[in-house]
């Protein structure tokens, strides 16, 4: 059906003046590291008796996140364990994403630039899996068949806020182990618990699985409010447990949020899978599609979202978070990936199709409709590119006075209307 015009009835219709924006421009601490190669070598020379590794097949874990700064640091990786006589190769480790498919997750890294061209070692991809052990009450616990064939796993993987659950260890170095290592098998199969039981769950799979494979070291990547790589650390497989929740601490005081506090309509230009693993991060809107308590945000009345990353090929999980979106979005996505995802996770509802408007400009117009306001001109609107990028944003007009009080926020351009092209769809500022 969203194929042709959808025609329906709307109060007054879609003509209507809207307020003129404003650029803002919010501030975040922004420690980051300014020579990633030199502070990834740094890293990885702290691991003491590297002459372990010599003789050594090791596969390096890599996710499907972007994540800044992630090619050079598997590049020293790969360097480091080639000096050390070692033999390293990259396995994909993303649970279900790719569609559950070898081809889907080698396409994935590729739009990274990951590839065995620039990582200068083979990509393994399979999603065959071994059971390893079990949780105490039964449930299996898979890894990567090729992974566990290797005589070692380098955990790598940005430490961050989880979208979908909190707790002490969230997404992070034991969730790749336990969840992306374990392909669609193994990820399937532990989010059966539900995201209301991860926060024990990973934590107790992680330890598990940590006692029965050998992993010579981790490297658990941070970022700070502006996506740009803070901190590398490398840790030993002993230390993994006491020294994840540290890193996950670091980063939740770093995260880049809204300091706006009540939105009649937010904007977003673009969700994805390389944004967050719910297309848009719940731990910014305050809506996360597990249900699961414990997320904040601002006051929000209606919510758009626009378009699709490039970089999600489709997989548009987290639109079912979203109050409207357009016909372009929901012709650009792939089901496949989506359901496939949306049903790993067991989190449905980040699938379901909200409101779909013709194009950009109803979009916005009906959610001001339909939000809780009495006067358009006077509505609290903001437009971010995407949950990630929060250091520029714009706002309505009537929102100058709330930015005015903000300690971290400025005001930063002069008013100017919303611009859409000849098929009324929105122009960037």
């Amino acid at each position: 059906m969203f194929d042709k015009e959808i025609k329906f009835t709307l109060d007054g219709g879609f003509e209507c003046e809207l307020p003129k924006m404003r650029q803002v421009r919010q501030y975040f601490e922004r420690n980051k590291i300014k020579n990633i190669n030199d502070s990834a070598r740094q890293a990885l020379n702290t691991y003491p008796n590297p002459e372990r590794l010599a003789g050594k097949t090791l596969a390096i874990t890599v996710g499907s996140r972007g994540i800044s700064g992630l090619i050079p640091v598997l590049q020293e990786t790969v360097q480091f364990l080639k000096l050390h006589g070692s033999q390293p190769f990259i396995v994909p480790s993303m649970g279900s994403h790719g569609s559950a498919n070898a081809e889907g997750q080698i396409k994935i890294l590729a739009s990274y630039g990951i590839t065995e061209e620039s990582m200068g070692v083979e990509i393994h991809a399979s999603m065959e899996v071994e059971k390893v052990c079990e949780m105490p009450d039964g449930v299996p616990l898979y890894l990567d068949k090729v992974a566990l064939e290797a005589d070692g796993i380098i955990l790598c993987n940005k430490v961050k806020p989880h979208a979908d659950f909190k707790g002490r260890v969230e997404s992070g170095l034991l969730k790749m182990l336990c969840i992306g290592l374990g392909n669609h098998m193994g990820a399937s199969s532990l989010h059966r618990y539900g995201f209301h039981n991860f926060h024990t769950v990973i934590p107790e799979a992680g330890k598990i699985l940590l006692e029965k494979i050998h992993v010579p070291f981790a490297i658990g990547l941070i970022e700070n409010a502006y996506d740009e790589l803070m901190d590398i650390e490398v840790v030993e497989q002993e230390h993994i447990l006491e020294c994840e929740p540290q890193y996950l601490a670091k980063a939740k005081q770093n995260i880049a949020q809204l300091l706006i506090p009540e939105i009649d309509v937010l904007i977003i230009q673009e969700i994805g899978k390389n944004i967050s693993g719910e297309g848009m991060d719940p731990n910014v809107t305050g809506r996360p599609g597990s249900g699961v308590a414990g997320f904040s945000g601002p006051d929000i009345g209606n919510t758009v979202v626009l378009s699709l990353t490039k970089a999600t090929h489709g997989n548009g999980v987290g639109i079912g978070m979203a109050d409207i979106t357009t016909r372009e979005l929901i012709q650009g996505l792939d089901f496949s990936a989506m359901y496939t995802n949306a049903a790993t996770a067991g989190t449905l509802a980040t699938a379901k199709i909200p409101m779909v408007m013709n194009n950009d400009y109803e979009a916005i117009v009906f959610a001001l409709k339909t939000a809780p306001i009495h006067n358009i001109n006077q509505a609290k609107i903001v437009w971010i590119k995407n949950t990630l990028e929060l250091d520029s944003i714009y706002v309505s007009e009537p929102l100058s006075d709330v930015i005015e009080n903000l300690e971290r926020a400025e005001l930063v351009s002069e008013p100017q209307g919303f611009s859409f092209d000849s098929n009324k769809k929105l122009m960037p500022w």
